[in-house]
Parts: C-alpha cells; sequence; structure tokens
C-alpha cells in the first residue's frame, strides 16, 4: 500500500480522492505495454503513475507539459488519454524515442520498408564505412562495426529515398537498440550503467546484427500498430529538443505540468547522456556535439553559488555536506541552482490554477542523504507555487549507477503535487 501526506487545506482535487485505499506502488504492474515497450530509458516514470496523474489534474482537450520528457511515457500517456501533449528534452536521443512513441504511423507502411531494407541487406552490395571515432572499438566486435555499418547505409539507403521523415525515425530508434543489444555492454548487474563484459562472457558473445535489428524491427511495428490504432485524432503533440530552463513557450500556455526531473547531477546520479552515447555516435553525432549536451544537464557546469540565496532548508543541506566534502557541496549546489531554472519557468508557462506534478527520489552526496522532496517543496514555495499534496511510491527495484559500478538503491519516490495559484 502506498502512504501519502496533504494539505490540509486540499479542497479542489479534480476529482474525488479515497486516500485510505489508493496506493501509487504498482508492483506487478506491466510497465512496458503499448509503445512504452519500444527503447529502454534510465528512470523513467511508470505509465501507471503517469496516467494517474494525468486524470487527475488536467481535463480532456487540456495541454501536458513535461520539460524532461526522457522518452515519452507523459506524452504517450496524455495522448491516449484525449489530451495534448508537449515533450521537452536536452538528450536528442530521448527526443527521437518521443518522437516515434508518439506518431501515428500506418503498420503496413512500416512492414514495407522492413521489407526492403531486408532485401537490400541481402543483396550484399554495401561497403561498410569507418566509423569514427576509434574509441568505439572497446564496445564492439570488429565484425559487428562491420554489420552495423552496412545496416546503417542499407536504412539510409532505402528510407530516406522513399518513406517520410517519421518513418526514418522510426528506423534510427530501432537501429539505436540494435546498437545496444549488440554491442558489448554488460546488462547482468544494472542496464544503466554502462560497462563491457568481460572474460568467457565476452568471448561467447556472437551478436548476429541483421536479425536483431529485423527482431527488434517486427516488435516496435506491433507496438506502433497498437498506437496507431488508439491515437485520438483530436489531440496533438510537440516534441522539442530544449533546455527546460529556457523554455521556448508562451507564459500561461500549458495547462498542466507532468514531469520526474534529473535526481541530480549527470555525474554523481544517472548519466543520461552516457547511457545515449553509443547510439547517438552511430546516428551521426560527433562527440563535442554529445560533449555540450552533457554541460548543458542540470548541474552540468558546476559554479561557487551562493548557498544563502536559497531558502533555509537548503541551506542546512548544503552546508552538511560540505562538512564533509567542499567540492560534492557546489556540485550539488549548481544542480539546484538550475533545477529552480527549470522550476521557475514551468511555473511561468502554466496557467494559472493549473496543476504541477513532480516525481522524483533521493539520492546521496558524500554519504548524506539528501531528500529532493524537500528540495523542491522549498524551491516551489520560494517561487510562489502552493504545495497541494504529496504522496509515495515504493520501488523495488530502482536504482543509481555510482562510479565502483555498484548501485545505489531507492526504495522510494516522492510524487509532490503543486498549483499556480498566480
Amino acid at each position: 500500500m502506498g502512504y501519502r501526506r496533504r494539505d490540509s487545506s486540499l479542497t479542489d482535487f479534480i476529482e474525488p480522492i479515497d486516500y485510505d485505499e489508493e496506493s501509487w506502488d504498482y508492483a506487478d504492474a506491466d510497465t512496458q505495454y503499448h509503445v512504452h515497450g519500444i527503447h529502454p530509458y534510465p528512470a523513467r516514470m511508470i505509465p501507471q503513475v503517469a496516467k494517474r496523474l494525468i486524470l487527475r489534474y488536467s481535463k480532456e482537450g487540456d495541454t501536458v507539459l513535461d520539460p524532461f520528457c526522457g522518452s515519452g511515457t507523459v506524452l504517450v500517456e496524455a495522448l491516449l488519454n484525449g489530451r495534448n501533449a508537449i515533450g521537452v528534452d536536452i538528450n536528442h536521443l530521448a527526443t527521437l524515442i518521443s518522437k516515434v512513441k508518439t506518431t501515428p504511423i500506418n503498420p503496413e507502411v512500416l512492414s514495407d520498408a522492413l521489407n526492403k531494407i531486408i532485401c537490400k541487406l541481402k543483396s550484399g552490395n554495401i561497403t561498410p564505412k569507418r566509423l569514427t571515432p576509434s574509441s568505439i572499438n572497446k564496445w564492439f566486435k570488429p565484425y559487428v562495426i562491420n554489420d552495423l555499418s552496412i545496416l546503417k547505409q542499407a536504412v539510409d539507403h532505402v528510407i530516406k529515398n522513399e518513406y517520410s521523415q517519421s518513418v526514418y525515425e522510426f528506423f534510427e530508434v530501432a537501429l539505436s537498440m540494435t546498437v545496444r543489444k549488440s554491442s558489448n555492454i554488460a546488462f547482468d548487474d544494472n542496464p544503466y550503467f554502462i560497462r563491457t563484459m568481460t572474460g568467457e562472457k565476452l568471448k561467447k558473445h556472437r551478436p548476429n546484427v541483421f536479425l536483431i535489428f529485423e527482431t527488434i524491427c517486427k516488435d516496435m511495428i506491433r507496438r506502433v500498430g497498437e498506437f496507431y490504432k488508439s491515437y485520438p485524432s483530436n489531440v496533438h503533440v510537440k516534441v522539442i529538443t530544449g533546455d527546460a530552463r529556457k523554455l521556448p513557450l508562451d507564459d500561461c500556455s500549458v495547462d498542466a505540468v507532468i514531469t520526474s526531473p534529473p535526481y541530480g547531477e549527470e555525474s554523481h546520479t544517472m548519466s543520461y547522456v552516457r547511457f545515449s552515447k553509443l547510439s547517438l555516435i552511430w546516428l551521426g553525432y560527433d562527440l563535442e556535439k554529445i560533449k555540450l549536451m552533457e554541460q548543458n544537464t542540470l548541474g552540468g557546469l558546476v559554479q561557487k553559488y551562493d548557498y544563502k540565496e536559497f531558502p533555509e532548508d537548503i541551506q542546512k543541506i548544503f552546508l552538511t555536506v560540505r562538512s564533509k566534502n567542499k567540492k560534492r557541496a557546489y556540485e550539488m549546489l549548481s544542480y539546484i541552482y538550475d533545477y529552480k531554472r527549470a522550476l521557475s519557468e514551468v511555473s511561468r508557462v502554466v496557467k494559472k490554477g493549473g496543476y504541477i506534478c513532480i516525481v522524483i527520489g533521493d539520492r546521496s552526496v558524500a554519504g548524506v542523504k539528501i531528500s529532493n522532496e524537500v528540495i523542491t517543496k522549498a524551491l516551489m514555495t520560494q517561487i510562489g507555487l502552493r504545495h497541494v499534496a504529496t504522496f509515495y511510491r515504493r520501488i523495488p527495484k530502482k536504482v543509481l549507477p555510482r562510479s565502483d559500478y555498484k548501485v545505489e538503491l531507492i526504495n522510494k519516490e516522492s510524487i509532490i503535487i503543486f498549483q499556480n495559484v498566480g
């Protein structure tokens, strides 16, 4: 059973809530149904939580924003439940996956395109191109690099010449999945902390690149076909590769915000860019662009901000961490500064009376347990949002990677609800 805390002033939920009966855990739920299962992505909000928040804090025809949209879970659930959706993310792989998951494409068109790609591969007349950088060599066996190069050229040749951009993006996501499954990444411990196989496991690793791609595509076509049949005709979606601290949206232009922001700076929590790097290289992104993307994440550029500018609760957290490790304290404070900028932007674009739902877990910094719930509530109060309620979700499996290849378990997420009271 989930548990919760709420303000006694709460009187205006969109629908009645039986607090004693509801649970947010969804311990046995299928979180990969529909298009949600086409590509993994770190620290993803589960669709069941997204759907409940959407139904409770917005209505049909509203526009729901996710400024940290990741692989598009909130966007998909918003569309399927009659809401318009806007997603923003700094990570190019995230927005690519989100576009594919939220675009209704006729599965017959995708099957036709796949058959043509397979025919092109079987023709045997593609000369593999050398891929740079050479640093990828440790992540793939030589024949895999050769076959991935052939596959990428086949996709480019067939799809770019005959099909739409949406179809091409579909096969880019399939290529990304093929890159992951045919790589030397060790998935047995934590699939989101990228490291290579070793020993006998690496020796026995002999992936069939073309078969992997075909299998992935067929599964994706089935899932996208389900979405194609379910997609309401009266909704629309916009996916933007951009910065949550500088939302390209007008004031008071969205009805609700539902999002799960990063739990901390990438270098010490979940590195979404590191997770995406191999895929992005194969999709044609150079290392400088990938590095810039990492620098533009929350807390990506460390500066010594004045901790006294923050609310008292955050000052106390900072001083505790600083007593343990000064460097880590300022890294954490840089993340909090950027997080506040993003929350301020969210406050700007949501309509008066609109709700902002934040799903976030805690973390540790220099051995100090950090409550992101406390930080979020302190920042939102300072910005001028009203705290409405906090629910909690127990998580049996969610982890954050650590530099020693071990993992930090997260056993609870806070689901924090605010309202723009103007």
